[in-house]
């Protein structure tokens, strides 16, 4: 976020604010983090000495402030809507979700890279999931001249699968593949994985959480089968920082000349 503020201060003043600032005036613009919440009652503020609350927009926000949201949270909009601002969940913006997810792929290249011993060529990778991370970490790894396989519940997902040359099958094989693979990365934020699943894995397979689920009970049934857990969330943000504020950077100076054009 000091890298999308860096940006946008090339054509708005900017000020940071960690919450425990006595606001210098009423803001027309307010941009809270990506993701906006880890726990969805207090806005993401990781080196904050303390909570922060929604309420801080009641106090920061001008007379038909706009509020950009890193994603939907129904605190944050409620406030807006009692308050008369402007709510826009700058994530939802398909350009920035889909660079957001190379960005994330690329990372998790990165990681499966240096995790073991083993090179990711000539490798055999399940992914999970058919969604935007899933399909561009598997090109990636492919590329890398790996042996991927998706995992995909959606037929359409893996009928897309297969046309981009992957092999593809529902989640009833999940176990089935998990026997093969030397990596496994997950992008579904779902409970896929049961105990069946792990114990089917290869020992010393490394197993990589791209999606926001917690770490148990998976991270505990892992262990238990000899398997390398990775929890790998917000990879964008510690993998390429200036690039990811950046891209955030460029969706909001367009949304605020979007709003700007259209008052």
């Amino acid at each position: 976020m000091d890298y999308a503020a860096d940006s946008i201060s090339k054509k708005y003043i900017v000020d940071r604010l960690n919450g425990a600032d006595t606001p210098m005036g009423r803001y027309e613009y307010i941009v809270l983090p990506l993701p906006v919440s880890r726990d969805g009652i207090h806005i993401n503020a990781p080196f904050s000495e303390k909570p922060l609350p929604f309420d801080l927009i009641s106090q920061y926000a001008a007379e038909h402030a706009v509020v950009f949201c890193g994603g939907a949270n129904k605190t944050a909009e409620d406030i807006c809507r009692n308050e008369g601002i402007r709510f826009v969940n700058y994530f939802s913006d398909e350009p920035l979700t889909l660079k957001n997810a190379m960005l994330t792929a690329e990372s998790a290249a990165a990681i499966l890279s240096r995790c073991n011993d083993s090179s990711i060529f000539g490798a055999n990778i399940a992914v999970t999931g058919g969604g935007r991370v899933a399909v561009y970490t598997a090109r990636l790894l492919k590329a890398f001249g790996a042996y991927v396989t998706i995992c995909a519940r959606s037929a359409e997902q893996r009928a897309k699968a297969e046309l981009d040359g992957f092999a593809a099958v529902g989640a009833k094989a999940l176990s089935e593949i998990c026997g093969k693979a030397d990596f496994i990365v997950n992008t579904v934020p779902a409970e896929l994985f049961e105990e069946k699943e792990f114990s089917s894995m290869k020992r010393g397979a490394v197993y990589l959480e791209l999606a926001t689920l917690p770490t148990e009970p998976y991270k505990s049934r892992a262990e238990q089968y000899g398997v390398q857990y990775i929890h790998a969330p917000g990879l964008p943000g510690k993998f390429s920082p200036k690039t990811a504020g950046e891209l955030i950077a460029e969706t909001l100076l367009a949304k605020a000349e979007e709003l700007s054009a259209s008052e």
